[in-house]
């Protein structure tokens, strides 16, 4: 029997293949290489300008970027925040 017919069948511990997550079945290998690419691709990311700080969200790094925005007779200071946590990743603008 294939995997799939078992699965439909309705066999024990179908439910159980169901609900895994298919990168849990990677080797150590596979998952360290993984891991090294996520981090990669966000210190490619975080190169962009801005100063490092806390995100307002959720307390962890975030990229911050500060400035002036025209606005009428008076300019405006806002604030600018990129998470850089997997888990949040918010962009948050504040104005002041």
């Amino acid at each position: 029997i294939t995997l799939r017919a078992a699965v439909v069948s309705g066999a024990s511990g179908a439910a159980a293949l169901a609900a895994q997550d298919p990168r849990e079945w990677a080797t150590q290998d596979l998952k360290a290489q993984r891991d090294e690419w996520a981090r990669h691709s966000l210190s490619e990311v975080s190169r962009l300008g801005g100063l490092e700080s806390t995100c307002p969200q959720c307390g962890g790094k975030a990229i911050l970027e500060t400035g002036n925005s025209a606005a009428y007779k008076m300019s405006k200071a806002y604030a600018h925040y990129r998470c850089m946590e997997l888990t949040c990743g918010r962009e948050t603008h504040q104005k002041e």
